[in-house]
């Protein structure tokens, strides 16, 4: 993931040649692939800075993620991407989760035409990974995201790390070998 900080997608010219330096770094290690998104104050793709990193990441390929969920026009963007050279889109259909966002999804696919891939994520599971295969997706993005509780005893009350009260610190978030084993099992006989 080629991203110099949280938040949106508008880029300072440091944090853009810090994601050029990340770049680097991934093809000198041997990475196959690069995931990134630049979008301007308007909420379009940076088609320029998006081109110069593609070029700048080849032979890698360059996966756009869901700062394309955060485009103001979803077929403009859509071009945007396929122009500036990246090899896929990962997208909910521009909403929280894929399948709050399926309709647009589909709609994303059929636009694409084949011209570039398109991974679906966010919220992917084995309740409804073969339908959001069925849309044409090149490809599923998931978590297979559980958590368990802490083990600790003693918990405080009064702190929260993140800084926000709510947020659940003795949760342990983990990838369940299990999740990912059922959708891989769905996708093969699909």
């Amino acid at each position: 993931m080629i991203r110099p900080r949280g938040g949106d997608f508008l880029y300072s010219d440091l944090e853009y040649r810090q994601m050029r330096e990340d770049i680097l770094f991934a093809k000198e290690t041997g990475a196959d692939g690069v995931v990134l998104g630049i979008l301007d104050r308007a909420g379009k793709v940076d088609k320029v800075r998006t081109a110069e990193l593609v070029r700048l990441a080849l032979p890698m390929q360059v996966t756009f993620h869901r700062a394309f969920d955060m485009t103001d026009d979803y077929k403009e963007a859509l071009e945007a991407v396929i122009e500036a050279g990246c090899y896929r889109i990962l997208t909910s259909g521009l909403r929280n989760t894929v399948m709050e966002g399926y309709d647009t999804l589909r709609e994303i696919v059929k636009s694409a035409e084949g011209r570039i891939h398109i991974m679906a994520g966010s919220g992917v599971c084995a309740a409804n990974a073969a339908t959001i295969a069925a849309l044409g997706v090149n490809a599923l993005h998931m978590s297979g995201k559980s958590s368990r509780d802490s083990k600790m005893s003693f918990r405080n009350p009064a702190v929260f790390m993140g800084g926000v009260p709510g947020i659940p610190e003795y949760d342990i978030a983990y990838s369940d070998v299990e999740k990912i084993r059922n959708v891989k099992s769905i996708l093969q006989n699909f």
